[in-house]
């Protein structure tokens, strides 16, 4: 983790910094296995490091070359070292003993910006050059690790968590009032915005020069569907996939310590535990799966994994008992705002565990759903109809010839009613379940005009109406901020306890592999994640791969509801922000009504109004603990 202060304007008042400080927002809950400085008359770098390869050892923190004047840092795991390597003719003895942040500078050396087009792994960088007074960031392509910066005439200040720049008194920053009322509707994560109007996320996949007199944002890659990998059949599609999934599973359990994985029974973390397996290069007893069974059938899909491979430590809890109000402040202290996706505070149970185990890895299957063991199969058939594919169609539609005949006359008259599937606007599911919550949002009407809330609301609920091209979809709808934003935030909490999440779902050889594989391949017969479940045949349960939907039967048991402070009025309770942009009369009666409710399963209703409350809950937390003291008009 880093922090970067460059000062733009030679002439302007330095800012003043602690840098002891800094490192203790950084890494507020544990000491750093390294930490150092570098200071000049318009530079203040401070890096933390965090051992787990054999390479971040030799992290000088931060990395200087004295002959090129250029100045370093990152938070990365470079996972082409070999290839990168090679292009800069490094032997592999040079590149043992190398960190990745020395490689990443090595690299800019060599290609200058153009270096971030050699680099594969979960990075975000930073260099110097002294020279000529610039700096480059970067970070990797699906935005595993986070970036936040302040850019002004005067300076650019920037850090891996967003919690040291708000400590900078010097720094003028606005809390957004627009982002709070997405907050309450979910609707606030961003790719590039956070709740403070002057600071800014550096998108994934971008790129950020800074000099005395310019900046420029540089996105250097973009998902696509183009070009389609030609390959004769479908066996050589599969195998082409699972090449691409077995190398990202195995670049990412390079650690020099005990790992962890999550499992939840599911096919996505089932297959990255089940490869944690196999390529396991130390004993068994290293690899530890961390599961909830909330559900009915949780457990023997859980346990199915774990048995098929005899790993000896599967530690599995029904529940997530937590002090609310110390993870809040947790929270808070290492993001710098409220958690926006729920896992990365849920999932505490696990960090602790792992922590205790003395693990520093952690696997995740999140991001099959959305790419490669995508659950959107059923546009498939669409597609292919309005490609006249009949034939094609034919051979993968479920059952006998007769009622293949029937489904696709089926899908024809539909496509005939819904002017070729571009009809509802809306996806009715989601449209009716949205209509049925809208009354018991909590904004205030003020504010929901002001912002145009009613609308942006209802628009998440079109989803996949009207799209009959997967990729199309995939990289319009699912490609979406909620995909950075929950590694960000599950990466901050998990590193607060030393631990490096990993996704290799996510890795960009093997989405791009996927969105280059015809969308055909991912289903047959009414079976969707085809090409997956191809992939890993073998390799996980067949009670699992073969599972034909993901649910997991009836949740035996759900959380506590949130309430607000006993005994308190909630005037007397909220922040005067709060106050302004909230229905207080339909908060105090979803107070009372979630005092009442038992929340049982399939409970929306009950359910709806505990989100409200903890929304209000960790708002409130924050602004009343947050340093800043400003709201944007």
């Amino acid at each position: 983790m880093f922090f970067v202060s460059f000062q733009r304007d030679a002439e302007a008042p330095r800012m003043s910094i602690s840098t002891s400080d800094i490192i203790d927002h950084l890494m507020p809950f544990s000491e750093p296995d390294k930490s150092g400085v570098y200071q000049d008359n318009r530079m203040t770098m401070v890096q933390c490091v965090t051992w787990n390869t054999a390479a971040s050892r030799s992290e000088p923190a931060p990395y200087i070359d004295e002959v090129t004047g250029i100045h370093g840092v990152s938070w990365a795991r470079i996972d082409n070292r070999e290839e990168v390597a090679d292009k800069l003719k490094l032997s592999r003895s040079d590149i043992d003993g190398m960190c990745d942040t020395e490689l990443i500078c090595r690299s800019y050396c060599r290609w200058k910006r153009d270096c971030i087009d050699h680099l594969i792994g979960d990075f975000v960088f930073l260099i110097y050059d002294d020279r000529k007074k610039k700096v480059f960031c970067g970070r990797d392509h699906m935005g595993v690790r986070p970036f936040y910066y302040y850019l002004s005439d005067a300076c650019f200040v920037c850090a891996t968590s967003l919690s040291p720049l708000i400590h900078i008194d010097a720094i003028p920053i606005h809390i957004r009032k627009k982002w709070i009322v997405d907050y309450l509707t979910h609707l606030s994560m961003s790719f590039n915005e956070t709740p403070y109007k002057e600071i800014l996320k550096l998108p994934p996949a971008h790129t950020l020069a800074v000099s005395p007199e310019t900046h420029e944002l540089v996105r250097y890659f973009e998902l696509s569907a183009q070009p389609e990998l030609k390959l004769k059949d479908s066996r050589e599609y599969v195998e082409a996939y699972r090449e691409q999934l077995e190398t990202a599973t195995k670049c990412r359990m390079n650690t020099a310590y005990p790992m962890g994985s999550e499992l939840s029974g599911g096919i996505d973390s089932s297959t990255i535990t089940a490869y944690a397996a196999r390529f396991l290069k130390g004993p068994l007893t290293d690899l530890h799966a961390f599961a909830f069974a909330n559900s009915e059938m949780e457990p023997q899909y859980i346990l199915s994994v774990s048995q098929a491979y005899g790993l000896p430590h599967t530690h599995v809890t029904a529940g997530r008992y937590m002090d609310v109000e110390a993870n809040k402040k947790r929270a808070l202290s290492l993001l710098g705002y409220p958690v926006e996706h729920g896992n990365a505070t849920a999932h505490e149970p696990f960090y602790q565990m792992a922590s205790g185990f003395g693990i520093r890895t952690l696997l995740s299957g999140f991001g099959g759903d959305e790419f490669g063991t995508t659950i959107h199969g059923y546009m498939i058939p669409m597609e292919m109809i309005l490609a006249n594919r009949y034939k094609e169609l034919m051979n993968i539609l479920p059952g006998t010839f007769l009622m293949r005949c029937l489904r696709l006359a089926k899908l024809q008259y539909r496509q005939l009613k819904t002017h070729h599937f571009t009809r509802p606007a809306y996806n009715p599911r989601f449209l009716n379940a949205w209509s049925q919550l809208w009354p018991h949002q909590i904004v205030a009407k003020d504010a929901v005009q002001a912002y145009d809330l009613k609308w942006r609301y209802f628009e998440t609920a079109r989803f996949d109406a009207g799209y009959t091209d997967l990729k199309r979809f995939t990289l319009e709808k699912r490609w979406m901020p909620f995909v950075p934003t929950r590694m960000e935030n599950c990466t901050l909490m998990a590193a607060a306890r030393k631990i490096e999440y990993r996704w290799p779902l996510l890795d960009v050889r093997l989405v791009k592999c996927w969105l280059s594989i015809p969308s055909k391949e991912n289903y047959s017969r009414g079976m969707g994640r085809y090409l997956h479940r191809r992939a890993v045949a073998g390799v996980i349960p067949d009670l699992v791969n073969w599972k034909k939907s993901k649910n997991m039967g009836n949740v035996i048991r759900s959380d506590s509801s949130e309430r607000m402070v006993q005994g308190a009025k909630i005037d007397d309770v909220l922040h005067p922000v709060i106050k302004e942009l909230v229905d207080l009369d339909k908060l105090n009666r979803q107070v009372e009504q979630a005092k009442h409710h038992t929340g049982e399963p399939g409970d929306n209703l009950t359910f709806q109004f505990r989100r409200n409350l903890h929304a209000v809950n960790g708002l409130n937390f924050w602004l009343k603990n947050c340093p800043v003291r400003d709201f944007e008009k």
